[in-house]
């Protein structure tokens, strides 16, 4: 078929996504670096930050029409083995010494995870507003 498999819409949408990712990162990194905190902590924010953004990337584009924790109703069991995974990885790579000195990581305190948690869903946030914003037509965001 001459149908693209995704269209301008779609590619605009993820684009924006990928950069707002980008950007919060960019500004985690830079702000634990010049504050002073050193590449390993900046670093290991950032990190954290990246996975914690893509899985709230993984939960928000689940559907484009509802908000993301309205779809953890619609059965799913490998969204549950992916985001358990996630976290499992980053909890090992954060505070198991060998994969910590492997990834050159430092370790984070609550207050950083907090923050590492708050940066990774804000990237993603605008997209569940413009979700609920009133669409014409049948495909909300499409």
């Amino acid at each position: 078929p001459k149908e693209p498999l995704f269209s301008r819409r779609t590619l605009r949408l993820v684009l924006l996504q990928g950069l707002s990712v980008l950007a919060v990162l960019v500004g985690v990194f830079a702000i634990a670096y010049y504050r002073g905190q050193g590449e390993f902590d900046a670093r290991t924010l950032a990190f954290t930050t990246l996975i914690i953004a893509n899985l709230s990337l993984i939960l928000t584009n689940r559907s484009w029409s509802r908000p993301a924790l309205a779809t953890l109703n619609t059965p799913n069991p490998a969204l549950w083995w992916v985001l358990g995974g996630g976290v499992v990885f980053l909890g090992l790579v954060l505070y198991v010494p060998l994969l910590q000195t492997l990834f050159r990581f430092s370790t984070l305190h609550p207050i950083d995870l907090a923050i590492c948690m708050a940066a990774g869903v804000l990237s993603t946030l605008w997209f569940e507003v413009l979700k609920l914003w009133p669409h014409k037509g049948k495909q909300h965001i499409r």
